[in-house]
């Protein structure tokens, strides 16, 4: 019951995740055209901190239960793991454009600025766990089954075409 509740949650978390990037997106096109404002600044700023707040609870739910749970929880995880990593991608490009659209009775350093080390960290840490976590939870190579290679008892490369229709009636 509690794994069904916890990734109810986690789904629950990683989609305001994704709710919140989206209006972060949308907010962040504004900025260099004529609706550019002191308004629209505020408004960057305030889903930066949205963003953030989300993002530290989802990474507080997901990092001390990754390496217990199943496959769902891991999906999860992964979706979570891409949207921190668009979300980084979002703050430099809003960092960019703060940098070339400067405002003039705006903060002179770009609001996006302090959040893109914390996100990275956030995002190197999920990534580093993942790793380990796959990389001790695989089996042996000894009892891992490997394939083996088909091939045809008469083909040779050779004759390759030989073996291949070629009416195209």
């Amino acid at each position: 019951m509690t794994a069904k509740l916890r990734q109810h949650s986690l789904s629950n978390l990683v989609h305001d995740c994704n709710v919140n990037l989206a209006s972060f997106r949308s907010v962040i096109q504004g900025i260099g055209t004529p609706s550019d404002s002191a308004n629209l600044r505020k408004e960057v700023d305030t889903c930066i901190k949205t963003c953030m707040k989300t993002y530290e609870a989802t990474k507080s739910c997901v990092l001390p239960q990754l390496k217990h749970e199943g496959t769902e929880f891991n999906k999860y995880a992964s979706q979570f793991i891409g949207c921190v990593s668009a979300c980084v991608v979002e703050l430099k490009r809003c960092e960019a454009l703060e940098k070339s659209f400067p405002q003039a009775d705006g903060p002179s350093s770009p609001l996006a600025t302090p959040y893109i080390p914390e996100l990275e960290e956030i995002l190197e840490s999920l990534e580093n766990l993942i790793t380990v976590h796959y990389s001790t939870s695989e089996s042996s190579p000894d009892t891992k089954v490997t394939p083996r290679r088909r091939r045809g008892g008469t083909c040779r490369p050779q004759c390759m075409c030989s073996k291949l229709k070629t009416s195209y009636a």
